[in-house]
């Protein structure tokens, strides 16, 4: 009798120790998912922001070595069109049906771009989309930035607002990002385009496809740094809560070229994949 009552108080003990496993890893399913959601988001924005750079200096000469050769986003593949004369100043990006990029990613639709004026400082730049895809994610909406240069440190600084969509591919759905961001663009090595980062730090509000509203905040003391030669945030620190009053913080680490991350929620800690 007594080896029963034993046996059965150990099953009881497993019963209730798998049942609290699995409320610990389902808590932290949809934060996994957002989170790596939310930083797709962030780093296709943040490819477009150089792919455009990259274009601008293809055809305004910024950078005396600006070439096909040395690009780390385009091919030969997007027709580019650049109208000076325009008011405001217009280009085109038209990656026709499908364009593989040197980064390997393949995109189609058309990137629009509009300024006060390309190739002076401080200027208005406008983004927009046209039926825009990458790697099977559609991006629509527009990104409106107000740019200054510091030309002693080639860094140019840009206000950022986004209000953007972004159909993720098979069966995720659409998500919705709205932004008011600090971003800076840095020319490490001015004929090394893989040595060029984007430093983003303000507020986003990711409405994930599930429709749970999130609010994320990156501080300007542990920005999110982004990283051409790898196309990942590599470094930074960000807080979630969520509209359900979930909250929980992702660590993007000391600035390995990874597509690792530390996700902590309370006192409990999880490395997850981005990609």
């Amino acid at each position: 009798m007594k080896r029963l009552k034993m046996l059965c108080a150990i099953v009881l003990m497993f019963i209730a120790f798998n049942s609290c496993q699995k409320e610990e890893v389902s808590a932290t399913v949809d934060e996994i998912k957002l989170s790596q959601q939310e930083t797709q988001a962030e780093e296709v924005l943040a490819d477009v922001d150089l792919l455009v750079d990259e274009a601008l200096d293809l055809n305004y000469g910024f950078l005396k070595s600006a070439s096909i050769e040395s690009a780390v986003y385009l091919s030969d593949c997007p027709e580019i069109t650049v109208n000076r004369t325009a008011s405001p100043q217009l280009m085109t990006i038209d990656f026709g049906t499908s364009c593989t990029g040197k980064d390997g990613k393949i995109r189609s639709g058309k990137i629009i771009v509009t300024s006060t004026a390309f190739n002076t400082f401080p200027s208005l730049r406008t983004k927009s989309f046209y039926n825009f895809n990458v790697d099977g994610k559609k991006i629509a909406g527009s990104v409106v930035k107000t740019i200054s240069k510091d030309q002693e440190n080639n860094i140019r600084t840009a206000q950022i607002q986004e209000n953007i969509t972004i159909t993720f591919p098979e069966t995720e759905g659409t998500a919705k990002r709205i932004a008011n961001l600090t971003r800076q663009y840095q020319r490490n090595t001015l004929t090394n385009r893989e040595d060029n980062q984007v430093v983003s730090w303000g507020t986003v509000e990711f409405t994930r496809v599930s429709g749970v509203k999130v609010a994320k905040t990156i501080t300007a003391e542990k920005p999110l740094v982004f990283k051409a030669a790898c196309h990942h945030i590599v470094s930074g620190t960000v807080s979630f809560t969520t509209s359900n009053n979930r909250s929980w913080t992702i660590d993007y680490g000391n600035g390995d070229c990874d597509n690792k991350a530390i996700l902590t929620i309370g006192d409990k800690t999880k490395e997850i994949t981005i990609r």
